[in-house]
């Protein structure tokens, strides 16, 4: 049983007709009984075997789960998983658009961009609609194949290649939750995965504070995603914050800003494997009058394999970005650059309100509209060659445009190009 038994399914076509009699489990016969004609397809090394179905699509591997026992035991093995996800690493990336209908979550809309290739092109097409029922959600996370959105305080784990949908139970022991109307606390879900123990969990981070944030409370919840888990209260005695939604995975490891006041911004991390966090201070630029947070744009980028925060904030002011690169975190050293952009590289700047830092993508920072306008794009902003590119996006149906921007939310993220397979336990 092998790539040749894979070529006699495809030149069949009556496989139906077909008898099939296995002997052991890397070989079988198949018998045509109308024309009395025999295949024997010669058994190949199981390492062999796998190197070949890993590079397979996605759907077909999950259809040829059903070809034998022991392919479906194969299949569903953590080692043909993880390997399985490595290969299809190596491919193209893509890009997520969610839609949400504020007053209809039915109505929610989840679309797919055409693979990308090594450069961005001048126009990027929308045309996989991968929606399923109780989509809807703020929030997009994308990690190792899966997404993670948030309706109604719930985070929901959805796979694109399955097309599973498990939605997590409800934060029930939150003290802030209990004591707090709706509207007076912040809850984010962050998706991380332990290399160690090979497991995917979520950091859920809930927050509450006074209008001047001179008061903040906030709890800090891991949950791991696989049979029989539930919530747990981690890192009770670490410093309050009010966590920005926009994070970065690296190694194991959860990057994510956040404010301890109304002028203090600091970078958290959050170790998956320990489940340990640490806080150290983003720098002001000498000189720079000491902005409010809702004035400040920022965001966490990789920068070479650094984690760097990327300060956008007078960007339309001065035509200029600072990059502010933690060299030791223990040491809380940081490298900070200012990158100036020419006059005639800032019109797609003025062209649009107001722009959100999305991270990085091929070595580009994606900056992205706050509402949705005709024609939507996105700019890609290249560090290494301090050159900023108008990606526009198209396949985006007609009628979220004819909503009003205080009616929808709108969210875009790319994913790496790795496919999971796995179906998680509930």
């Amino acid at each position: 049983m092998g790539l040749s038994f894979l070529l006699a399914l495809k030149v069949q076509p009556r496989m139906t007709r077909m008898r099939r009699r296995r002997r052991r489990h890397h070989r079988e016969i198949l018998v045509d009984v109308e024309n009395s004609k025999t295949w024997v397809a010669p058994e190949i090394p199981l390492d062999l075997l796998i190197e070949i179905l890993t590079r397979l699509p996605a759907k077909s591997v999950l259809r040829f789960k059903c070809v034998s026992k022991f392919w479906s035991s194969l299949f569903s093995s953590r080692y043909f998983r993880n390997r399985f996800l490595m290969v299809s690493s190596q491919r193209h990336s893509r890009l997520y658009m969610s839609f949400m209908d504020l007053y209809n979550d039915s109505k929610s809309m989840l679309l797919s961009s055409a693979p990308i290739s090594s450069t961005f092109p001048s126009s990027l097409v929308f045309d996989q609609d991968l929606t399923i029922r109780k989509m809807g959600g703020f929030i997009l996370r994308v990690l190792r194949g899966f997404i993670c959105f948030t309706v109604d305080s719930k985070p929901h784990i959805y796979n694109p290649t399955t097309r599973q949908l498990v939605i997590l139970p409800a934060m029930e022991d939150s003290v802030i939750i209990a004591e707090e109307e709706e509207d007076n606390y912040e809850i984010f879900f962050f998706m991380g995965h332990d290399p160690v123990k090979d497991q995917l969990k979520l950091l859920c981070t809930i927050t509450t504070m006074s209008n001047d944030m001179g008061k903040i409370e906030s709890e800090l919840w891991v949950f791991v995603l696989e049979a029989g888990s539930s919530w747990k209260r981690v890192a009770k005695e670490f410093p309050p914050h009010l966590p920005h939604p926009f994070e970065l995975n690296m190694n194991g490891v959860l990057y994510y800003l956040a404010w301890t006041d109304m002028h203090t911004c600091v970078l958290v991390s959050f170790d998956f494997r320990s489940e340990e966090f640490n806080m150290i201070q983003v720098p002001r630029k000498a000189g720079d009058k000491i902005l409010p947070r809702l004035k400040k744009w920022m965001t966490q980028i990789d920068y070479g394999g650094k984690v760097a925060v990327f300060d956008l904030t007078y960007l339309r002011v001065r035509g200029t970005v600072d990059l502010w690169v933690v060299q030791d975190w223990r040491k809380k050293e940081w490298l900070r650059k200012t990158l100036v952009l020419q006059p005639s590289q800032l019109h797609p700047i003025f062209d649009n309100h107001r722009l959100i830092a999305k991270g990085t993508l091929k070595g580009k920072v994606i900056l992205v509209p706050r509402y949705l306008v005709s024609p939507f794009y996105f700019l890609c902003y290249d560090l290494q060659l301090n050159d900023l590119k108008k990606v526009e996006i198209k396949g985006i149906p007609d009628r979220w445009f004819s909503k009003h921007n205080m009616d929808i939310y709108c969210d875009i993220e790319f994913m790496n190009p790795s496919e999971s397979i796995e179906y998680l336990e509930t």
